[in-house]
């Protein structure tokens, strides 16, 4: 079993853990949040060769500014929206992301039925499973209305941060733990990673478009 590990990613800094797991964190053109690098334990043994068993990257993690009452919210300590694209670069690993933790209040996933009744859960389900190489994608521009933004058929996870006190405010960076589960194309379970980022609110409700991983299918896999 792989052990649960955790590493802080600084805005704009390199750093690498003792170990198997490497984090790396910069920031590119046109992206609003955090960047960070899991790399994946468990090396497979081909005869006397290693393979590289790939890593998951973490990308544009950020809160989304609130377009309306943000006063409020941020008195309130949320609800907070959660964007981020995470990338699974591993050719013979499945990963699903099982929940993320805050420092202080709670992240849940929302489902809204046809009939608009919301689901609240600590995790994705198998929404939160990404394929070899495939992405995953969650939140909105906060410049662009959810009905016109999901025209671009990306599939993208509701992702809500409430409770949070003053641990998220414009300007400051608050750390969010992901875990993931990591599984082998079997199917089998190989235990969890985690990666903790430093994660900033969205400068302001007019943003660039940079919640989309380029060059990458957001499409899932079983």
């Amino acid at each position: 079993m792989i052990s649960a590990l955790g590493v802080a990613v600084a805005m704009g800094t390199t750093a690498c853990s003792s170990g198997k797991i490497s984090q790396t964190n910069n920031m590119e053109a046109a992206i609003n949040g955090a960047n960070g690098t899991l790399v994946l334990d468990n090396v497979d043994h081909a005869g006397a060769q290693t393979l590289n068993v790939g890593s998951i990257g973490v990308r544009n993690l950020h809160i989304i500014y609130p377009t309306g009452k943000a006063a409020d919210i941020y008195g309130n300590g949320g609800p907070f929206q959660i964007g981020f694209s995470i990338v699974n670069d591993s050719n013979v690993r499945k990963v699903r992301l099982t929940g993320i933790t805050p420092v202080k209040g709670k992240v849940e996933f929302l489902t809204t039925a046809s009939d608009g009744t919301v689901t609240r859960a600590a995790g994705p389900g198998n929404a939160g499973l990404i394929a070899p190489n495939g992405a995953l994608v969650a939140g909105f521009p906060s410049n662009v209305e959810p009905e016109v933004a999901a025209k671009d058929g990306i599939k993208r996870l509701d992702v809500e941060l409430t409770g949070a006190g003053d641990t998220v405010a414009a300007g400051l960076n608050t750390p969010l733990t992901l875990t993931f589960e990591i599984v082998d194309l079997l199917g089998n379970s190989l235990g969890n990673q985690s990666i903790t980022v430093q994660t900033p609110v969205d400068a302001s409700a007019i943003n660039e478009r940079g919640d989309v991983v380029r060059d990458i299918q957001s499409e899932s896999g079983n």
